[in-house]
C-alpha cells in the first residue's frame, strides 16, 4: 500500500524508537522511552520498599503509581492513566513474592498528550523497561504497547500504526493497545519469540463513528505488529546495555 502520511511512512510503520537507561538517582531502575522526536515519556522505579501500615498487603507487593504531565499539575487524566499503568504492572509482575512491600513507579511525559494513543503507549512502554531495568521485581512477561489511527480516505476507513501529532487531529479515532510477551499465551509466534496477547486497550472512534467486530480486529493486529517492533527495540536496547555491564533479560 503506497504512503500518504505526512512523514512518509507507511500505514503500518512506526517511527524511530528511543530507549535510554537515564540513572536517575534515589531509584532502582530508570527508562525514557520514545517513538520519534515528539512523543516521550520517561518512568522510574523503586522497591520493592517497606510499605505504609495502611498500603500493606500481606498477599503480595503493592503498585503505587504516579503519572505526571509535561506541564501544570496532575489532574483526572493523569489519575485514570496511573490506574491503567497499576493494572499493567500487576499482570506482568510476580508481587506475589514480596508480600508487605510497596513498588513505587513515577512516569513523567516528555511531551503532550494528543489522540491516537501514542504518548500511553510510550509510558507503558517506558514503565516496563524501567522495571527491568531495576531487575529487582519478578516479572512474568513483558508489556509492549503502540498507537493505532482510525483515519478516512475518501470513502475508505484505514488504520494507521503510530500516529504522529500532526495525523491525529484529522483522525476519526484510534487509542492504545498493549500486549504481553510471555511463552505459553495463546498467540504463538512463528520464532524465537515469546506468544502474546492483549492485556488492555482504549480503542474508540469518535462520537457519531461506528465500528464493527472486524475493525477492531484488524487494529489489534496492526497493533500486534507494532508491539513486535517494540519488543525487538526493548531487547535490543537491553543487550547493549549488558555490553555495558549490566546484565538484563527478555
Amino acid at each position: 500500500m503506497s504512503s500518504s502520511r505526512p512523514d512518509g511512512r507507511s500505514p503500518a510503520a512506526i517511527r524511530e524508537i528511543n530507549i535510554a537507561y537515564d540513572g536517575l538517582s534515589a531509584v532502582d531502575g530508570s527508562t525514557r522511552f520514545s517513538f520519534g522526536p515528539s512523543c516521550t515519556a520517561l518512568a522510574s522505579v523503586s522497591g520493592p520498599i517497606a510499605a505504609r501500615l495502611t498500603a500493606e498487603n500481606p498477599a503480595r507487593a503493592t503498585v503505587e503509581v504516579h503519572v505526571r504531565p509535561l506541564s501544570s499539575v496532575p489532574g483526572t487524566h493523569e489519575r485514570s492513566v496511573a490506574a491503567v499503568l497499576r493494572g499493567i504492572i500487576e499482570r506482568e509482575c510476580a508481587l506475589n513474592q514480596n508480600p508487605r512491600t510497596l513498588v513505587q513507579v513515577v512516569v513523567q511525559a516528555l511531551s503532550a498528550d494528543v489522540a491516537g494513543g501514542s504518548l500511553v503507549a510510550a509510558q507503558i512502554n517506558a514503565c516496563t523497561l524501567a522495571l527491568m531495568n531495576a531487575g529487582s521485581v519478578p516479572m512474568r512477561g513483558v508489556v509492549c504497547a503502540v498507537g493505532v489511527g482510525r483515519v478516512r480516505n475518501g470513502g475508505e476507513v484505514r488504520m494507521i500504526l503510530d500516529p504522529s501529532e500532526e495525523e491525529a487531529a484529522s483522525m476519526e479515532g484510534g487509542g492504545c493497545f498493549a500486549f504481553i510477551f510471555a511463552t505459553g499465551l495463546s498467540h504463538a509466534s512463528n520464532n524465537d519469540m515469546p506468544s502474546s496477547d492483549v492485556v488492555w486497550t482504549n480503542y474508540h472512534t469518535t462520537p457519531g463513528t461506528t465500528f464493527d467486530e472486524s475493525e477492531l480486529v484488524q487494529a489489534k493486529e496492526l497493533a500486534r505488529q507494532g508491539a513486535v517492533v517494540v519488543w525487538e527495540s526493548m531487547k535490543k536496547s537491553l543487550g547493549d546495555e549488558e555490553e555495558d555491564g549490566v546484565k538484563m533479560e527478555i
